[in-house]
């Protein structure tokens, strides 16, 4: 089988988490490095609970030290989504792994190695992909593609517009979206069709798998906020997870291509992704827009995953 190299850079979060252990689940990819960025939580924990998810699902690759801080702005966090330490109070067993170099030149030898076949999932903020461009422009034509959770057309959850990841380090985005590499973005919007329901939640615990005490532990803390939301749908839409899933395969998902562009600046809407539907700017598409997932696919791939960690 010839696999697909890939990098995820990510803030492991809960839905990251559940993101990693579906890419493990994939044999097609070969996972080169993870490279944690701030972003859910304070660096001191996704930097951690990198290290220790890749011993826990037994991922051999390199851990990668990344950005503890955006590139131009304050670090902001989200630990009331997702919880203390970001993984909804689990504390993830000790792990003799250590940091292997920084981000940014694991990206460029990477990128390099693998002859143009790289590609890269974000799954947090982008700051750690926009060090690698601004330090090494010349590997921007080695990278194969970069599909990125974050962004949204419409409605942010941050502000009236700007999604997290992007609100976070908006300048970053900026970098990453006009860096000519391959983007596809896996917005609020696109993402949420492949929702789950809370009974569809508790339907996936309880399985005896490999992952049982983390993955139930992340799916009940999915059940207790959504419980307790006051939003009254109730629903859970894992993001990052899906972004993988689309990552892995395309066929969750339809896309169309855009000029996207973002606004790093403004009390209303910093971090906004403005995706010219209609193209009134005349600007070259620069982005893949996800607008669309499947939510039975997605389905299908988590209880495929269980099965693989059975």
């Amino acid at each position: 089988m010839l696999k697909r190299p890939i990098i995820i850079d990510t803030d492991p979060g809960v839905d990251d988490t559940i993101a990693i252990m579906l890419a493990k689940s994939h044999p097609e990819l070969d996972i080169k490095a993870i490279t944690p960025v701030t972003g859910n939580v304070p660096y001191s924990s996704t930097s951690q609970n990198a290290l220790r998810l890749a011993k826990y699902l037994n991922i051999d690759c390199k851990v990668a030290i990344g950005a503890d801080k955006p590139l131009f702005i304050e670090s902001k966090t989200a630990g009331d989504i997702h919880g203390e330490g970001g993984l909804g109070g689990y504390i993830l067993p000790s792990s003799d792994k250590d940091f292997e170099g920084y981000a940014w030149d694991v990206i460029k030898e990477e990128a390099i190695k693998a002859n143009g076949e790289l590609e890269i999932i974000t799954l947090g903020p982008l700051t750690n992909i926009a060090i690698t461009f601004l330090r090494y422009p010349e590997i921007k034509p080695l990278i194969k593609r970069i599909v990125c959770m974050g962004g949204s057309t419409y409605a942010g959850n941050m502000n009236a517009y700007a999604e997290f990841n992007i609100w976070v380090d908006p300048d970053a985005c900026d970098i990453v979206f006009n860096s000519g590499v391959p983007i596809t973005m896996c917005g609020l919007d696109g993402t949420e069709y492949a929702y789950l329901t809370i009974d569809e939640l508790k339907g996936y615990i309880g399985k005896n798998t490999k992952i049982k005490d983390l993955f139930d532990h992340i799916f009940n803390f999915f059940i207790e906020r959504r419980t307790a939301s006051t939003d009254d749908d109730k629903l859970q839409v894992i993001y990052d997870a899906i972004t993988m899933a689309y990552f892995i395969n395309p066929n969750i998902g339809k896309t169309k291509k855009y000029r996207v562009d973002v606004e790093t600046k403004g009390s209303l809407c910093a971090g906004r992704t403005i995706v010219d539907l209609f193209n009134k700017t005349k600007k070259e598409p620069n982005v893949d827009v996800l607008l669309w997932s499947d939510r039975d696919l997605f389905k299908d791939m988590l209880n495929k995953m269980l099965d693989f960690y059975k």
